[in-house]
């Protein structure tokens, strides 16, 4: 799993710059490099791995692992000033959760991974290309379709990720990026400010993944 998380991460890498290079033209004067338009609205998909926990699960030490598989959701961006965004995110993902242990590998149940999110988006337009970094804050949710037993879990989760909007017209873009989403799924977090602003601590184990998605951009 770990080449093919290099794999994704070089080709987007890679597509990022092309794209970039491509698009890289001199500054012209009825070129606006902010953003003219309010909201933007992104459906996406896209594919996620999840890195496998070793877990106790019965009487039996093994790893607990979401098998990777495709992912979609929707983003809705709003351009509060030049070079920054606050992003509301949506994603889910429906898969299984297996147990490997000793070579033998354990169905447990069909999943679904939810990620409810908010944060923000900073980049600087060079052109019709703004590349970006963001950071949200949110819940994830566990839904277990095979232990009726078992409720829902909700557990704090942030998301770290990096891509390129491109604006080809002042209706449609294009979107691509790369995220690092981390569910806690024990620790804790807090949200401090003092003289120098504000900040945020985590801590705990957790479930991490890697997300790669590409999607239509509709502006208003």
């Amino acid at each position: 799993m770990i080449k093919t998380l290099i794999c994704s991460l070089a080709f987007l890498v890679l597509f990022t710059t092309g794209v970039a290079a491509q698009y890289q033209q001199p500054p012209k004067r009825s070129m606006p490099t902010t953003m003219m338009h309010k909201l933007e609205i992104t459906p996406w998909v896209g594919y996620a791995w999840t890195f496998a926990r070793r877990v106790q699960y019965g009487n039996t030490t093994g790893d607990l692992d979401i098998t990777n598989s495709p992912v979609w959701g929707i983003e809705v961006d709003v351009n509060m000033h030049p070079g920054a965004q606050l992003a509301l995110l949506y994603s889910r993902q429906d898969s299984d959760l297996t147990f490997k242990s000793a070579g033998l590998k354990q169905d447990v149940s069909d999943i679904s991974v939810e990620y409810f999110q908010i944060g923000g988006i900073g980049g600087t337009r060079q052109g019709k290309m703004l590349p970006f970094g963001m950071i949200t804050l949110g819940a994830t949710r566990f839904a277990f379709k095979d232990l009726p037993a078992a409720d829902d879990l909700w557990k704090f989760s942030i998301i770290l990720g990096f891509g390129a909007k491109y604006y080809p017209t002042s209706r449609i873009g294009l979107r691509i990026q790369a995220t690092l989403p981390w569910t806690m799924m024990s620790g804790g977090a807090g949200v401090g400010c003092g003289s120098n602003g504000c900040y945020t601590t985590v801590g705990g184990v957790g479930i991490a993944q890697f997300l790669a998605t590409a999607g239509v951009m509709f502006l208003f």
